[in-house]
């Protein structure tokens, strides 16, 4: 029996965050997928399975692998590919697997791509519409643009938005299918850490030893979480990942490591951010990204926005 360790974390009503507007276009070379965003930070896409749909799929960074509730895997006829032990904050169970034939979002398809039949009656407490989770070793193949502000995902076949944009390149460490970054987060003290990119969270998580080393501002009072766990609540007075600075941040700190050993030393929310690049190819995301300033608006295209500078 294998092991897999897949994030379930689903916290609302955390943080709200507000998003400046856009307003030029980049020439695409495919239309952007629109999404809807719930508790503003959720990103739920339409997208089909084995040429079946639509269905809507929570498009979740901090996922590994892409999941399906048991409901549709018996609508589409899934095979039982053999079993896996998932290890959660909420503990830890066995799960079906299976391969998809194709999953296709927009312009971007996998073929066979390897799901996990998982019991999603959680992530449709947040929205009753909810069938699946879009994961890593689906979006991984991809370079795209996550536009928070026309809530829409663009996704790039050539390098049309890598030409386009302009802002600071942050490099991205890939480590099992998560995307990490590395931010730099004070309190009393400051410390370089390692977080993972999650479109699927609500707020920035620190799990145990980071709290420790730049001396967080813990509030003695925990909460109780979606996922099933009690966590702390802090702050940090500056938190900073490439140009990007954020202030008096809340944060979650988790005191539950062995179930949080594989994604560093957190989760790093990118509802956090108006927009971002992300280059899987290259091993890079921008945040925030703008339009070169010798860049022509098109006059016919499909459109996606990129904020102003």
């Amino acid at each position: 029996m294998g092991k897999a360790w897949v994030k379930r974390v689903m916290i609302s009503t955390l943080f709200y965050f507000t998003i400046a507007g856009f307003d030029h276009a980049i020439q695409a070379q495919s239309a952007p997928v629109t999404f809807r965003l719930v508790h503003n930070t959720i990103v739920i896409v339409s997208l089909t399975a084995n040429g079946e749909g639509p269905f809507d799929f929570v498009l979740d960074t901090g996922t590994d692998t892409t999941l399906v509730d048991p409901l549709l895997a018996a609508q589409l006829s899934l095979p039982a590919a053999g079993e896996i032990r998932l290890n959660s904050l909420g503990g830890s169970k066995t799960v079906t697997s299976s391969v998809l034939q194709k999953l296709t979002v927009g312009p971007a398809q996998v073929r066979n791509l390897h799901v996990l039949i998982q019991d999603l009656s959680a992530e449709r407490k947040i929205d009753p519409l909810i069938t699946g989770v879009v994961g890593q070793n689906f979006l991984s193949h991809f370079n795209y643009l996550l536009d928070y502000q026309a809530h829409s995902i663009l996704f790039e076949l050539s390098t049309e938005i890598r030409t386009a944009v302009e802002g600071d390149s942050v490099l991205m460490h890939t480590t099992g299918n998560r995307m990490i970054v590395v931010a730099t987060v004070q309190s009393s003290d400051r410390a370089r850490l390692r977080l993972t990119l999650d479109s699927g969270a609500s707020a920035v998580m620190l799990v145990g030893r980071p709290s420790q080393v730049i001396g967080l501002r813990e509030n003695k009072v925990g909460i109780g979480t979606d996922a099933g766990f009690r966590a702390l609540l802090g702050r940090v007075n500056l938190l900073t990942v490439g140009s990007a600075q954020f202030y008096d941040v809340r944060v979650l700190l988790c005191r539950e490591p062995a179930y949080w050993e594989q994604i560093e030393d957190g989760v790093l929310p990118t509802a956090l951010f108006r927009a971002l690049y992300v280059n899987n190819k290259e091993g890079f995301v921008i945040f925030n990204p703008r339009l070169k300033k010798n860049r022509r608006e098109p006059t016919q295209a499909p459109e996606t926005y990129i904020p102003r500078k």
